[in-house]
């Protein structure tokens, strides 16, 4: 019988404390109850996709598309990522399909400067070229899962 009695006071006791330390006053800030998000995903979660992927279109006034991770003109990224081609010098297009023949699923058309973005939301290796020189300018974006 002590051991409850002694149990349900020290329960008041604590709810006393949490009870109050709850109550703001206007010299003490009251408990933020908003979560923090996290920095890294739990186990298991999906991570967001980065940012955009970049692809140099005509660097030193070359007929190529140089990605700027790899070096080479494969871009590798994941399902959901984008790729942003930026154009350095010269008069391209980014155009998917094989060489030479567009498919339809990305067209800059021909452009001198700026830059042309395209997400990708499905898996696979996806060529391209440029339209001004065919065979001489084509890369490949591979998507993995």
């Amino acid at each position: 019988m002590r051991s409850l009695a002694r149990l349900l006071s020290v329960v008041l006791t604590l709810s006393a404390v949490v009870y109050c330390s709850n109550k703001t006053s206007p010299t003490q800030p009251g408990i933020n109850a908003t979560p923090t998000p996290m920095s890294t995903p739990p186990p298991g979660a999906t991570p967001t996709p980065s940012a955009a992927h970049m692809v140099n279109v005509g660097p030193s006034g070359s007929m190529s598309f140089v990605d700027t991770q790899s070096g080479t003109n494969v871009t590798t990224i994941h399902a959901g990522q984008t790729v942003t081609w930026v154009w350095v010098s010269g008069t391209h297009s980014t155009t998917s399909g094989a060489c030479c023949t567009a498919n339809g699923t990305w067209d800059s058309g021909v452009m001198s400067g700026g830059s042309f973005s395209h997400t990708f939301g499905g898996t696979g290796s996806f060529p391209y070229f440029c339209t001004v020189h065919g065979s001489l300018m084509t890369g490949t974006v591979v998507v993995n899962p």
